[in-house]
């Protein structure tokens, strides 16, 4: 279907996504305050068991995304828009009624498959809008509101009951998934860009795209940039254990996503190279991952530097010349790597260096990458 038939489909696409990334987004990051409630493992310690929690979620989008982004091109990009809401909505459901560690373990493994199915198809679409800057910039903000208000919400409903948090953003899944089925019923599962024959042979295509020698500083910083900022948003919870009361906690957490907020809708306006907005990305990130150390405002600060990079890097991919799907599939699947293995390296790795130790590291990669040549990202 032609957008032009139907005036009013471009601002229906843009509500269907901006108010399901909010919820999928909120329901994803209100179980991170409760990561020690849910750890109740014989078998791995607090620390481990929170992060195999938190980056099972990433690991599960991490291997979808890329075949879910090139089927979106093939099948129609609101199609699996859907479905990951659908999975989103599932896998809430039973974490929610569950208190088995590996139940949780795989609700959230089908959570992120979810999420593998909703964010290439979701970037794919933006990018077909002339003013996708802006919009990424609106679609970003609006997906660290939720992941704030879902780390925030958990945090003072524990008082209440340990996953009303949780509870609350699985309630609001319910109506956008009404709303997401009526604009598909709309506007259609939207234009094919490529041919359901040619998955196979995009897929293999997407090896070299791995590996092609411009594109991947783009893959390497996207991994890095989520990994590393990750890392803490993953153990702060262990780690603020004796000066954090689970309240404070939620909302320093939420201050990331916050902060990501408010410098999302800044670049999408900026008239700034988009290499430069992420080497100052990389370097905020990291300066606030190392003064978070010491006072967790500074996770507050690490939130703004990814905001910065977030746009840079996907407006960036949004220029480059291959498939929308493919591309954002690409994308997606190393910033999630980075979010699933990350995280889940640090954790096992604090037996030997301790929290500090782990989290100095990440802090070197990450004011690293700011230094590394960023070329495909001054692509027109």
């Amino acid at each position: 279907m032609n957008l032009e038939e139907k005036p009013y489909a471009h601002l229906l696409d843009r509500i269907m996504l901006y108010v399901s990334v909010f919820v999928i987004m909120g329901l994803s990051d209100a179980a991170i305050p409760i990561l020690p409630e849910l750890s109740n493992s014989e078998l791995l310690s607090n620390g481990a068991a929170s992060s195999l929690i938190f980056s099972t979620y990433f690991i599960g989008a991490l291997l979808t995304m890329l075949i879910f982004g090139v089927m979106s091109d093939a099948y129609g990009h609101r199609l699996f828009i859907i479905i990951g809401i659908f999975l989103s909505l599932l896998s809430g459901i039973v974490i929610i009624v569950s208190d088995n560690i590996w139940v949780i373990v795989a609700a959230r493994f089908v959570e992120g498959v979810g999420c593998g199915a909703f964010f290439p198809a979701a970037f794919a679409m933006l990018s077909r809008f002339e003013k996708r800057g802006k919009y990424f910039g609106e679609f970003n903000s609006l997906l660290n509101l939720g992941l704030a208000a879902g780390m925030g919400f958990a945090g003072i409903l524990v008082a209440t009951g340990t996953k009303n948090g949780l509870i609350l953003f699985e309630g609001l899944m319910v109506p956008v998934f009404m709303i997401s089925l009526m604009v598909l019923v709309n506007n259609g599962r939207g234009d094919p860009v490529s041919s359901k024959d040619e998955i196979l042979s995009v897929l293999f295509k997407s090896r070299k795209l791995f590996v092609h020698t411009e594109y991947f500083q783009i893959w390497l910083l996207s991994f890095v940039l989520f990994g590393s900022s990750g890392v803490l948003i993953a153990l702060y919870p262990d780690f603020s254990i004796g000066f954090l009361d689970k309240g404070a906690l939620g909302m320093y957490l939420a201050s990331v996503y916050l902060g990501a907020m408010v410098t999302s809708l800044l670049a999408g306006r900026l008239l700034i190279r988009r290499d430069n907005l992420v080497r100052v990305g990389l370097a905020i990130t990291g300066v606030g991952a190392l003064a978070a150390v010491f006072d967790p405002l500074g996770l507050t600060l690490m939130g703004a530097g990814s905001g910065l990079g977030l746009v840079g890097l996907v407006t960036g991919v949004s220029h480059l010349d291959i498939e929308k799907g493919l591309a954002m599939g690409i994308f997606n699947t190393c910033t999630y790597a980075g979010l699933g293995m990350v995280p889940l390296i640090s954790g096992l790795m604090l037996s030997t260096m301790g929290y500090n130790g782990v989290f100095m590291l990440n802090v070197v990669l990450l004011i690293g990458m700011a230094f590394l040549p960023m070329g495909a990202l001054k692509k027109d």
